[in-house]
């Protein structure tokens, strides 16, 4: 059987064609990873499960959004945003009666806190705008569960503090 110089051309041509991309395979599957400048490397990929032992836990009943009883104005959010530089967790307050909202509060600025609780003790070392100087406030927790938060200043017992969750 003789081929014909056409079908020669056309089968080196595929055959070579074949050769070369099993050739470009190999070469990319093999060749060491070499870094390239400006490339940012994904060393925290988000498919697997991520867990950061040494931050510790705000406690569950604690951290939400509440409202006063007595003043249903009076706003109070408990994150579990952890600071590590002073270990405690942030939190914020405002009082629409002051004709404050929650939006003119500015991060980290007036009307926001670190808090942390130890014990039965409650401690909000509040924040300002123009510097960051702590001026603590220390409440006594009386009850502490998942909708009702009572708790009074530790040098004014009869000053009672109870907040209900905010849906």
């Amino acid at each position: 059987m003789q081929l014909s110089k056409r079908t020669i051309i056309i089968l080196s041509s595929v055959l070579a064609a074949a050769a070369i991309a099993a050739a470009v395979v190999w070469y990319r599957s093999h060749r060491e990873a070499q870094p390239q400048e400006n490339v940012v490397l994904n060393e925290h990929p988000t498919d697997g499960a991520f867990y950061e032992c040494d931050i510790p836990s705000a406690d569950p009943l604690i951290v939400g959004r509440w409202i006063n009883t007595a003043n249903p104005q009076w706003h109070k959010v408990y994150y579990d945003d952890y600071d590590e530089e002073t270990e405690m967790f942030w939190g914020k307050e405002w009082n629409e009666a002051d004709d404050v909202q929650e939006e003119d509060l500015r991060y980290h600025g007036n009307g926001w806190f670190r808090w942390n609780k130890k014990g039965k003790e409650l401690r909000e070392y509040s924040t300002m705008d123009v510097k960051d100087m702590s001026i603590a406030r220390i409440y006594i927790l009386q009850r502490s569960s998942s909708d009702s938060l009572v708790y009074h200043e530790r040098d004014y017992k009869r000053d009672i503090y109870r907040f209900a969750k905010e849906e």
